[in-house]
């Protein structure tokens, strides 16, 4: 059995990548208006150079585009190493699919049912924390009076997220979520003179 009878990579990247667009499009916009209504009242805040713009959408879905492929590959991966392992084993079909208890063999099947159960609510939450991150610090550029941003990690407790809960860091560093169900996100520091 090869890995293309069990999965089609090129399909499983355009239904990716279809139902991802669409809310990276949608938190895109959010982000853009709340960040907007929050930053108004700053006097230097110039809200002609803070509209949404093509090139900012246009960026922030070819990333998606590429994690998308990450996706896919760590799918890929798994099953061909289910695989080559089944029929390095000398199993059936059947076998390489349901898998082999005794011998502690869990097949493609558990994958499925057990392994990636939750993954497609896994992918979204992480892919939509992604876009919102990348949307807000685009949206703190775009405003002209933020230079820093405060790092919140919420109720991340593992490392290296925990240590940098509270981290003060310029606006250029661009601070991302650094794992799936990341729930890191970023608080604007205006700069001084534009509180004047």
């Amino acid at each position: 059995m090869k890995l293309e009878d069990v999965y089609d990579s090129e399909a499983e990247a355009e239904a990716l990548a279809a139902i991802l667009d669409a809310r990276y499009l949608g938190m895109l916009a959010a982000t853009h208006e709340a960040v907007g209504s929050a930053l108004a009242p700053f006097p230097g805040f110039d809200a002609e150079a803070f509209r949404l713009d093509d090139e900012a959408t246009r960026r922030i879905l070819a990333e998606s585009a590429e994690r998308v492929v990450l996706i896919n590959d760590a799918t890929r991966a798994a099953l061909r190493e289910q695989l080559q392992e089944g029929q390095r084993r000398g199993y059936s079909a059947f076998e390489l699919a349901y898998g082999v208890p005794n011998d502690d063999y869990r097949g493609v099947d558990h994958l499925f049912a057990v392994t990636w159960k939750g993954r497609a609510e896994t992918v979204a939450l992480t892919e939509l924390a992604q876009a919102q991150a990348v949307a807000a610090l685009d949206r703190y550029a775009a405003s002209g009076v933020v230079d820093e941003v405060e790092i919140v990690e919420h109720e991340d407790t593992d490392e290296p997220c925990a240590s940098r809960n509270g981290t003060v860091v310029p606006l250029s560093a661009r601070p991302l979520p650094l794992h799936p169900r990341c729930r890191m996100g970023t608080i604007p520091r205006v700069r001084a003179d534009a509180l004047a």
